[in-house]
């Protein structure tokens, strides 16, 4: 039951609460104000893993955490009493002394990165404001970010090459399928300038002109083959041999051309074999010493080494190496050099550092793809005005070299019948006037599955088959299959405008007998048909 309230009540007589004594109202005596300060104390330093100060604004050091006499390397009892900017190295003080100063002018906190001793450290300061809103006392954190920032710069390394693999890889799809169109377009004009010359006396007036399209054809063909070593589908043959006598042979036919460069070999004698294509190799080592000219317009020294390595000595770029043994080949100049965005954009396809019509870009970007394409690994190094190295690594083997052998022969007249299978049509009409005018019966097919129907009609009367490698629908692979389920004893002869590289490797590996890159003269197809068809002659 409520009862009256008494008339003393301060609350009813409109008084302030204040003038009753309260437990809320009675400011906390020096002891209880002392342990409140502790625990905060404790609290402010205590409870982060990073190195922690507490700070008076005369910047002398009030208290501190373990791990803050970890980072300035003075045991904790010695700290309480010390200036803090006289624990720091010399090279942070200033900066602390600014963040500081800017934290009590501001009253905020103040967050920022600053290098010491080759490390890197996160900080932040965390003003601590009294009764009357000033700052009274400053908190300061500080945590050593060196391994996250090295993995932070690496992430951002391999990033980045990720993303220039990834463009190279574009770029080298789009740079053979160019190639290998243009190999086709060569191809008809080849043939029909072949079949012309085969009736064609030497002393004809227009003799001369065909040969010269015959050679401009050649210049086509070599340029799509830059195209192609790009594109890592430019290795035509490979066999075992010696790198230091390719290295030999090249560097003199290129010193014959330019006298003003200087040749230094330090070949090492016990160089083991690699297993590589000669020709695309070659090419390789002459847009590397062209490359090299190219720098040294007023002459200069170029420095030719080899050497046996391990995967272990191959400079990590952010991809993995494949472990084993290689040859290790460097070309060095004492050129004027390049500069790092040049270093970055080198082996980007028609790129040039040269005035306009002096230079396609292709050189070094087709010797990346070739290198690429034998497994292989090139890097640069370079400084403005102090020439530049390029080191090129490729597998080494136990195989023996071998001697290259030389194809020989003219045109001769075969017999048999041939199906002939390409989808472009210009090609197909050539090709098949070319293996008529040899002596053969042609049967054609413009696509995969007609040539399929058309050998299942009468396997055994085909001789050969020449088969193109990219179709659309069915490509050279699936109908290669196809016609060896229908007949297991079939001759194939591989066709395309991309070299022998890749898919088509493949396709050789599963019993293909043979392969021919377009343009081909009639020469080249008299040749490769009478190997297949009459070895024995």
């Amino acid at each position: 039951m409520r009862t009256p309230a008494d008339a003393s009540d301060p609350h009813l007589r409109n008084e302030p609460p204040s003038a009753v004594p309260s437990d809320h109202t009675l400011l906390p005596s020096d002891e209880h104000r002392s342990k409140q300060y502790e625990q905060l104390s404790h609290v402010l330093l205590n409870t982060t893993p990073n190195a922690a100060f507490l700070i008076d604004v005369q910047g002398r050091i009030l208290s501190v955490n373990q791990e803050a006499a970890v980072l300035t390397g003075v045991p904790i009892e010695h700290l309480p009493g010390r200036l803090f900017i006289e624990c720091l190295p010399p090279d942070s003080a200033e900066v602390w002394k600014q963040k500081n100063l800017e934290a009590m002018r501001t009253e905020k906190p103040v967050c920022f990165e600053n290098e010491a001793g080759g490390r890197v450290f996160s900080n932040s300061v965390h003003p601590v404001c009294g009764g009357k809103g000033h700052v009274v006392q400053l908190v300061a954190y500080s945590k050593d970010i060196s391994e996250e920032k090295q993995s932070e710069e690496e992430r951002r390394k391999l990033t980045v090459q990720l993303q220039q693999a990834q463009k190279m890889e574009a770029i080298g799809t789009l740079a053979g399928g160019i190639a290998h169109d243009f190999n086709n377009l060569l191809m008809a004009i080849q043939g029909n300038v072949s079949l012309i010359l085969f009736d064609m006396e030497a002393a004809h007036p227009h003799h001369r002109i065909l040969v010269n399209i015959e050679n401009l054809i050649r210049s086509g063909a070599d340029l799509t083959s830059k195209l192609l070593g790009y594109a890592r589908r430019g290795k035509y043959e490979s066999r075992p041999m010696a790198m230091n006598e390719l290295v030999r042979e090249t560097s003199e036919t290129f010193g014959r051309m330019r006298k003003d460069i200087t040749i230094h070999q330090e070949l090492f004698e016990g160089l083991q074999s690699i297993i590589a294509d000669r020709g695309q190799l070659e090419q390789v080592l002459l847009n590397l010493f062209v490359n090299a000219a190219d720098a040294m317009p007023a002459g200069g020294k170029l420095i030719l080494k080899t050497r046996n390595v391990t995967h272990r000595e191959i400079p990590s770029r952010g991809y993995s190496i494949k472990p084993g043994p290689y040859v290790s080949l460097t070309v060095t100049d004492t050129g004027v050099g390049m500069a790092p965005e040049t270093i970055a954009r080198i082996f980007d396809p028609f790129f040039t550092t040269k005035k306009m019509g002096r230079g396609t870009g292709l050189g070094l970007a087709s010797a990346y793809g070739i290198v690429k394409s034998h497994n292989g690994y090139i890097e640069v190094e370079s400084e403005t005005g102090k020439g530049s190295t390029f080191s090129v690594f490729l597998p080494a083997t136990d195989q023996r070299t071998c001697d290259d052998a030389a194809p020989s022969g003219k045109p001769a007249a075969g017999s048999g019948t041939i199906l002939l299978v390409d989808d472009e049509q210009a090609v197909l009409d050539v090709t098949a006037k070319m293996i008529e005018r040899l002596g053969y019966t042609v049967t054609q097919a413009f696509s995969g599955r007609e040539a399929i129907d058309r050998f299942r009609e009468a396997p055994e009367v085909f001789s050969l088959v020449i088969l193109d490698m990219i179709m659309p629908e069915m490509g050279g692979g699936e109908v290669f299959d196809q016609l060896k389920r229908i007949h297991p004893r079939v001759k194939v002869l591989l066709a395309s405008g991309y070299s022998m590289q890749g898919q088509a490797r493949e396709i050789m590996n599963r019993g293909c007998i043979g392969f021919i890159q377009k343009p081909f003269t009639l020469q080249d197809l008299s040749i490769r048909l009478q190997a297949i068809l009459n070895p024995g002659a």
